[in-house]
């Protein structure tokens, strides 16, 4: 039998020790300890590349409206409604992205 790794980072520490409001003193200690010599990794993305990101996320919702909005004048209501929830999508991801990652990883994962 093999005897567990210890956790070398804070996720992997709280998924070994459970509830928080359960662990013993040491426990406590034991992360704090490791949250100072092991901070957790830095976001996916940096806030400037966000804002990039954002921006994609706009011009996609701008372009998406604008692709409803001519199928409802055509008469297309059916495909003009599934452009415009597209468009909502899309702002809704420029929103978020412009908080940063973890707020943009959030969304995407409906957290």
């Amino acid at each position: 039998m093999t005897t567990p790794r210890p956790a070398l980072d804070l996720d992997s520490f709280r998924d070994q020790h459970g509830d928080p409001t359960r662990w013993s003193v040491a426990d406590h200690d034991s992360y704090l300890v490791i949250g100072d010599i092991a901070p957790p990794a830095p976001p996916l993305y940096s806030y400037s590349e966000m804002q990039t990101i954002a921006a994609d996320h706009a011009r996609s919702a701008q372009a998406q409206q604008s692709v409803a909005d001519r199928l409802t004048a055509q008469g297309h209501e059916t495909a003009a409604g599934i452009w415009s929830r597209g468009a909502q999508e899309a702002a809704e991801y420029a929103a978020a992205a412009r908080y940063g990652y973890p707020h943009y990883e959030a969304v995407l994962n409906g957290w």
